[in-house]
C-alpha cells in the first residue's frame, strides 16, 4: 500500500497515463492542517478536525477506470435547533466509473438533453482525475444541512393572552 500523502487546497491529480502503468493505483490522501482550516470556510461548519480518502484506481477496459475508496471526515457543525457544537462523522464508501475520452470524441452540446438512471452513474474525463475534487464533494454531499445534537427539541409555550376562540377576531378591529 502506498504510504499516507497531505493534500493542500483539496487537490491531488492523478494522470491517466500513471493509472495505465500501474493498472491499479492505489491511494491515501489526508487533509492538511491548512486544507482543514479552509474547509469551515467551504462548507459552513465551526470546525473540521479530519479529512482522508484512501483507496484505489483501476483500469478495467482501455477506456474505462474504476475508483473504489472511503472518505471519512469529522466535522463539528452548530445544533440546528440549539447552536450548541455537534460532531459529525462521515463514513461514505464510493465506487464510481470513469470514461477516458478524447478532444475528438468529446461529447458535443444538444439542444435536448435527457436525464435517466446511467446519467448519474458514469463520469468523463480527458486525462487526470482530481481526488481532492472527489473528496471535497463527497464531504459536502454527505454534510447534514440540519444537524441536531440527541436530546435536543424545541417546546413552544402558549401565552395566556392569545384568543383560541375565533381565528378571525382580529379583523373585526379594523372594521371600526
Amino acid at each position: 500500500m502506498k504510504k499516507k500523502q497531505e493534500i493542500d487546497n483539496f487537490s491531488y491529480i492523478i494522470l491517466i497515463e500513471q493509472i495505465k502503468r500501474e493498472i491499479e493505483y492505489e491511494f491515501h490522501l489526508v487533509c492538511s492542517k491548512d486544507a482543514l482550516r479552509e474547509l469551515p470556510k467551504k462548507l459552513n461548519v465551526l470546525e473540521a478536525k479530519k479529512a482522508s480518502f484512501n483507496g484505489y484506481l483501476k483500469i478495467q477496459l482501455a477506456n474505462q477506470i474504476f475508483l473504489y475508496g472511503t472518505v471519512k471526515a469529522k466535522l463539528i457543525q452548530p445544533c440546528s435547533l440549539t447552536l450548541e457544537p455537534v460532531v459529525t462523522t462521515i463514513f461514505k464508501r464510493l465506487s464510481r466509473t470513469f470514461f477516458i475520452g478524447s478532444a475528438e470524441n468529446k461529447p458535443m452540446k444538444k439542444s435536448v438533453f435527457e436525464l435517466n438512471e446511467k446519467s448519474f452513474d458514469n463520469d468523463i474525463i480527458l486525462d487526470e482525475i482530481n481526488l481532492g475534487d472527489i473528496l471535497m464533494e463527497t464531504i459536502s454531499l454527505e454534510t447534514p444541512d440540519y444537524p441536531k445534537k440527541s436530546g435536543a427539541s424545541i417546546s413552544f409555550t402558549q401565552t395566556e393572552s392569545m384568543d383560541r376562540k375565533n381565528p378571525f377576531s382580529i379583523l373585526s378591529k379594523l372594521k371600526k
